[in-house]
């Protein structure tokens, strides 16, 4: 079977279309050209789009070695955030993800918990009053910022103090939405050079990275050990070496934990909570199980794991909304997956917001069913159709870290507080570098009569 193309003139007609809105435009190829197909990307170079598991699962694990991230993952992220794990490639991504990889297993995440509780307690204590007053909250917001500040506190324990935390959470959303841009209309960038812009940027990242490197060359010289994030990455070790990780290679890998651990949990938050706010019977549910696995108090680390329905309204929440929403590669060889023929160098796009709502591979796909995620269903799911951490060798470092932290904020929140959502308002997913709620979400929190939360 010949694999469709997309003419290069209906790339360019759609091309401000693509800018503003690309998962519109790719959903509206797939229905036309079908699952996979050839697209001009930016009008200019030919590469493929595909939702089709098997293919996905060619690209990032069976050939995985012949597929490196694009130049617009590497060169235009890594220009302000370093080479850590998620700009990197090659050989020294696979020695990095050996080094850190053992820093966010088990026993290490039980040690975060508390860490977690404790900024998730203070949240919910903020919001108290706010929710007394019947105040609109913007959820996204909310949850960019609470994220932020889990993240803060694991990687830093209390060695960052509250003006830098700021400062640093401004830094970052500035650089973010400037590297969007970038992507986005790269026919800007001369601009963006000529008119200072891009200087003006990288000044801003500078003035992080030194914020950054202060608290790792504190801690250096500090006396004791703090159980946090950056504590591991200064106590693992190279093993042909021996040698441990550098203040620039440190450096790195914390901004790329704070890029890739707070921007997107924050996004599956912001829609999960919209989510139960359509769904009230759902929240009925997930308090029930909270009340017969806890009992009124916090989830513990051993509690999270039984907490399966929620677990479940959180992946189906992940996968009407996937945060990370796309993924590229770039073709090192030519290849070929059955009929498809990929040049090299080409560029393969596994569109994942396609692959979750997909008719072929989910029934009713534009339902919120977080039963599809009970473990028997779950069996049952072809490799590749739910892909919310990516996939392969590649799968995200922080999976588990960013479940149990989401696992604990829903249990925290729905303890205390009902929700409910603020009608009239226009809820549009907007694909930028994460799938974000373009005009935002306003909700309001209310103080349950009887919490179901224990205070202790």
């Amino acid at each position: 079977m010949q694999i469709p193309t997309v003419p290069r003139w209906r790339s360019l007609v759609n091309a401000t279309r693509f800018v503003a809105n690309p998962a519109i435009v790719l959903t509206e190829y797939i229905r036309e050209f079908g699952p996979t197909f050839y697209v001009y990307i930016g009008g200019m170079k030919k590469g493929v789009v595909t939702i089709e598991p098997h293919i996905i699962q060619h690209f990032l694990q069976k050939n995985n070695r012949n597929y490196r991230k694009s130049a617009i993952q590497v060169d235009r992220l890594g220009h302000f955030l370093g080479q850590g794990l998620l700009t990197s490639d090659g050989d020294y991504w696979l020695r990095q993800r050996r080094l850190i990889q053992p820093g966010f297993h088990r026993a290490k995440l039980e040690g975060l918990r508390e860490i977690m509780q404790e900024v998730i307690d203070e949240f919910a204590d903020s919001l108290q009053e706010e929710a007394r007053k019947g105040t609109e909250i913007e959820v996204a917001h909310k949850m960019m910022e609470l994220a932020f500040r889990v993240v803060a506190r694991s990687l830093f324990s209390a060695d960052l103090l509250e003006a830098k935390l700021q400062e640093l959470s401004q830094a970052i959303t500035a650089l973010q939405s400037f590297i969007v841009r970038q992507i986005r209309q790269p026919y800007l960038n001369p601009w963006f050079y000529v008119s200072g812009a891009l200087r003006r940027h990288e000044r801003i990242a500078r003035d992080a990275d030194q914020i950054i490197l202060d608290v790792i060359r504190e801690r250096r010289q500090a006396k004791g050990e703090q159980n946090d994030l950056l504590q591991m990455l200064l106590d693992v070790r190279y093993e042909d070496t021996g040698e441990p990780m550098t203040d620039r290679q440190l450096l790195d890998e914390s901004k790329i934990i704070f890029v890739a651990g707070h921007e997107t949990t924050a996004n599956a938050l912001a829609w999960t909570w919209y989510l139960l706010s359509r769904h009230p019977e759902v929240v009925v549910r997930i308090r029930e199980e909270l009340e017969r696995v806890t009992g009124g108090n916090n989830p513990g680390f051993a509690d999270l794991h039984r907490l399966e329905y929620t677990a479940s309204v959180i992946e189906e929440s992940m996968r009407l909304y996937p945060p990370a929403w796309i993924t590229d590669r770039q073709a090192n060889e030519a290849d070929e997956v059955g009929d498809l023929k990929i040049p090299k160098d080409a560029i393969v796009v596994p569109f994942i917001y396609g692959v979750h709502r997909s008719e072929r591979l989910w029934e009713d796909p534009e339902a919120f069913n977080p039963d599809r995620f009970a473990k028997e269903e779950k069996s049952r799911m072809p490799a590749y159709s739910y892909m919310p951490f990516g996939g392969g060798p590649r799968l995200c470092i922080g999976n588990s870290f960013a479940m149990m932290e989401m696992q604990m904020i829903l249990a925290t929140i729905l303890r205390r507080f009902d929700i409910e959502l603020v009608p009239d308002q226009t809820i549009e997913a907007q694909p930028l570098v994460t799938l974000r709620p373009r005009y935002g979400i306003r909700m309001r929190f209310k103080p349950l009569t009887a919490p179901l939360v224990q205070m202790t």
